[in-house]
């Protein structure tokens, strides 16, 4: 038995009306078993209320509760993620990787939507909206994202990427925190890249351009259609149905 650990996206209910459960739900129940991992899922207000702690506190506190939900399943686990939770499952396959936890029994990581995506290929202009994490590891990594996609797709130039590094702290019950963190990007140069010469009236337009189209479909489901589209790589099946199928492959 492989227990598969879910790692749901920020504001997704837990359970079976979470993307993941598009997953899960096509897997083998003689071999695999799912089960929720309770992390906080928010960013801020989003998820959270106005008490709702910012993404960056949901990270740090999911981080020590998946490490620690891993270490007590009696069964080897394969991590899954969905986009808040897909950077969430991929930072601790980054950890394992590196070598740390080696007492942890992973076998692989699915990660739809992962916001800290590297780009698929060298030389790819489009990567993850908070930046890029490197998954070196023993166990696969699958990572699914749908070229409309901004959170996992987002132009190198983008605005929006400035947007993601001014709001990973934000949370309303707790302003001064937020403050602060914007205070030490400041002062350590913590930025990602985005448009380098201004002067360069195409190129400001052109990411502009990119950025709200980009935007707007986040607003209309580009990030939310995995259980339904089939991208480059995966067709015919939907996203969903292409990773439970790798899922279902994997040799215990």
């Amino acid at each position: 038995m492989i227990t598969v650990l879910r790692c749901r996206g920020i504001g997704e209910p837990q359970g079976d009306d979470s993307m993941l459960a598009n997953v899960t739900k096509h897997l083998d129940t003689t071999r695999f078993r799912a089960r929720e991992v309770p992390w906080e899922a928010t960013y801020g207000p989003v998820g959270g209320g106005i008490g709702g702690s910012s993404f960056g506190r949901a990270l740090a506190g999911g981080r020590k509760l998946l490490i620690d939900t891993i270490r007590a399943d009696p069964y080897p686990v394969i991590l899954l993620g969905y986009s808040g939770g897909a950077a969430l499952a991929g930072n601790i396959a980054n950890e394992i990787g590196l070598g740390n936890w080696k007492e942890l029994d992973v076998r692989g990581v699915g990660l739809i939507s992962d916001p800290l995506r590297l780009p698929a290929v060298s030389g790819s202009p489009v990567w993850g909206i908070a930046g890029g994490r490197r998954i070196q590891s023993e166990f696969p990594v699958w990572q699914l994202a749908d070229p409309a996609d901004v959170i996992t797709c987002c132009p190198a130039d983008s605005p929006l990427r400035t947007i993601a590094d001014q709001s990973a702290a934000f949370a309303l019950g707790d302003l001064r925190s937020w403050g602060w963190d914007i205070v030490k990007r400041l002062q350590t140069g913590r930025w990602q890249s985005t448009i380098r010469d201004w002067r360069n009236g195409p190129a400001v337009w052109n990411a502009y351009s990119h950025a709200i189209v980009g935007a707007r479909g986040y607003l209309t489901g580009d990030h939310t259609s995995y259980h339904l589209r089939r991208g480059p790589g995966v067709a015919p099946r939907t996203y969903c149905e292409f990773l439970a199928a790798q899922i279902n492959d994997i040799k215990e």
